[in-house]
């Protein structure tokens, strides 16, 4: 069976990191990194102070004729003011939202007429819940109607959009794995703070995005699914 190509926004570290090394054996894996890389399916981009892609790499993503991709990019760049400054605030949506959107537009608008591309898109309990900046929170939120709108809107043209809503997890050099290694006291803190006392894994958020890259979870086109870990009082509404 031929194998789909599959396109990881956000590769160097966190969920992506762990995607891109779990789903190789399955797919042909492309990622897209802030950190430069040898490896010829890895493509440098970095979305902090310009969003746009670059001519290049537009080619590059138009020639590996992607069939899915996952957008694990992201953060909170420890910007935690309250008044943030405007050009803050704008890094955090390059990172966050504007990113995602060029990389949509660049497939979409590349892709032949009949063929079918399935996006997955890694938001944040941020969105609707206060547990962090003003400026994350922001950003992460934004993803939640563009999702059902990018759905909406080409839904005619064999475009799949989902949208999952984690809680905190644990993930290969993600943010809260390096939180438990530089200051476990804390990390603890934060875990005694769930309702579950456990910090999910990645490996569990990983089996439910396997799901979503078959076509029986189409289903879910232009949702959004969380798996807060019972951190969202949302879920109960």
């Amino acid at each position: 069976m031929k194998k789909e190509n599959l396109l990881i926004n956000g590769c160097s570290r966190g969920i992506g990191y762990d995607l891109f090394k779990a789903l190789n054996y399955k797919y042909n894996i492309y990622g897209l990194s802030s950190v430069s890389s040898d490896k010829k399916n890895i493509f440098y981009y970095n979305p902090l102070k310009n969003p746009f892609l670059e001519k290049s790499l537009v080619k590059k993503i138009k020639d590996c004729k992607i069939d899915h991709v996952i957008h694990c990019s992201g953060g909170g760049l420890k910007y935690h003011d309250k008044f943030l400054e405007l050009n803050k605030l704008l890094d955090l949506f390059n990172i966050n939202f504007f990113s995602i959107y060029e990389i949509n537009k660049t497939l979409i608008k590349n892709k032949k007429k009949n063929k079918k591309i399935n996006i997955i898109m890694i938001g944040s309990i941020a969105a609707f819940e206060n547990k962090a900046s003003i400026g994350y929170s922001a950003a992460k939120s934004m993803l939640m109607n563009y999702n059902k709108n990018l759905a909406l809107n080409f839904i005619e043209e064999n475009v799949v959009c989902k949208l999952l809503i984690p809680g905190s997890f644990n993930s290969s050099k993600g943010s809260m794995s390096r939180l438990k290694k530089t200051n476990h006291k804390i990390f603890k803190k934060l875990e005694n703070l769930m309702p579950s006392k456990k910090m999910q894994n990645s490996k569990n958020i990983m089996k439910f995005i396997e799901y979503l890259l078959k076509k029986e979870s189409n289903l879910l086109n232009g949702t959004y699914i969380s798996l807060s870990n019972l951190e969202s009082k949302s879920i109960f509404l």
